[in-house]
Order: C-alpha cells, then sequence, then structure tokens
C-alpha cells in the first residue's frame, strides 16, 4: 500500500508564494491597464467635443443663411428737436415697403412715436393710440411710429397689435432717427407736430388717453 510522501514545509511555503504572485497583478501590468484605460476615455471625452462643436456650427451656419435681409437705413436732415421748430427731417423705408418723408405731412397734425418690442409701457399706450388714430383720420390726423432702439422684431410686435398707421424701420442703437430725435435709451417718446410742422410737445414716457385725446383737439383746430 502506497504511503502518502510528506512534502518539506519550506519547499510548500515556498510554493504558496509564488502561487499568490502569480494570482496578483504586477504594478507594472496595473499601470499599463490604467494608461490603456485614461487614453480610452481620452478619446471618447474628445470624440463627444469634437461632435458637439460640429452641431454648434451648423446651428450657427443655419441662423447665418436664415437671417432677414438687412433693414433699410433712412437718411436725416440736420437740424435740433426744439419746441417751436420743425423737428429733423427724415426718409425712412416702412414696415410693408414704402419709402415716408415726414415733412410730407405738412398741414397735418402729426404725432411721431418712437417703440421697439421689448417696452412694456409701448405695449401699453399703442392700443389707446390705435383707436385715436382711426377715429381722427378722416380730421387729417397721422401717427407715424419709428422703430427704434430694437433688439428683438419690431414688425411682429407692430402685427400684434393689429396696427394700421405707418411705421418705419430706424435700424441701430441708436438708429439715425434716434439719434436725432435724442430717443437714445429710454422708450416711449411722442413728438407732437402742429399743421405747420412746428414741434409742440415732446412726452418722455407713455401718454395717457385724455392727454393724447388733449393734443389731437388742440393741434386739429
Amino acid at each position: 500500500m502506497a504511503r502518502r510522501r510528506k512534502q518539506n514545509p519550506a519547499v510548500a511555503r515556498r510554493a504558496s508564494a509564488t502561487d499568490r504572485s502569480r494570482q496578483r497583478p504586477q504594478p507594472a501590468n496595473r499601470r499599463a491597464a490604467v494608461r490603456r484605460f485614461n487614453w480610452r476615455s481620452f478619446a471618447w471625452v474628445c470624440g463627444g467635443f469634437t461632435a458637439v462643436v460640429a452641431v454648434l456650427g451648423l446651428l450657427v451656419a443655419s441662423g447665418i443663411n436664415h437671417a432677414g435681409p438687412p433693414q433699410p437705413i433712412p437718411t436725416v436732415a440736420g437740424g435740433e428737436l426744439v419746441r417751436g421748430q420743425p423737428p429733423p427731417d427724415f426718409t425712412a423705408t416702412t414696415f410693408d415697403g414704402h419709402p415716408f418723408t415726414l415733412s410730407s405731412l405738412k398741414g397735418q397734425p402729426v404725432l411721431v412715436n418712437f417703440f421697439a418690442s421689448w417696452c412694456t409701457q409701448c405695449a401699453h399706450e399703442l392700443p389707446f393710440m390705435e383707436q385715436a388714430y382711426r377715429r381722427h383720420l378722416a380730421g387729417g390726423f397721422v401717427i407715424v411710429g419709428v422703430n427704434g432702439l430694437e433688439n428683438g422684431d419690431g414688425v411682429a410686435f407692430y402685427q400684434r397689435f393689429g396696427l394700421t398707421f405707418p411705421a418705419v424701420y430706424d435700424p441701430g442703437n441708436p438708429g439715425k432717427i434716434s439719434l436725432a430725435y435724442i430717443v437714445t435709451s429710454s422708450l416711449p417718446v411722442s413728438v407732437f407736430l402742429d399743421k405747420t410742422g412746428r414741434v409742440d410737445l415732446i412726452q418722455l414716457g407713455a401718454l395717457t388717453p385724455d392727454l393724447l385725446e388733449q393734443e389731437i383737439t388742440k393741434l386739429s383746430s
């Protein structure tokens, strides 16, 4: 009957240590694995960043390609805005594409009103201004809107209220007309002209229905 041979204890310890070392990854191997992981992660990050940049570029290019045509630049004559004197005359393009010259309205009472889509007080006064314009149109009263200091869509703002009085572009911040009429930061601003074409009233800030009706009555007499 064969007997089990006893193993030398020292040899057994060495064999056990050897087995454990084989099972444990070596430091060099771990560093190589970390390097492979880091480079792989870096490649993924770079790829994702490149894709985001490409998408943003397409969006910007699309916005540029779909940008509307440039707004026409008005011409403004010399002079200062002073009560009792003719205001600076201007020729501009209306929202419906027609040329308009302020001095062509001489002989009629006129309200020149500066507005923009961001102006909350403009949104308050424009509806009752439109109503007054329709009531007094037969008597010759005219409102001319000037879309100045605009940073949004002034035409859509104008259309939202169903306005029918003429309005002109004044691109820029401020534009040429706004600068000549000293409208450089705050809106609304209203300038009333009498039948001789001279400035009767300069109103800084919103109108009231009573003030508007009072001026129309005075200027129409």
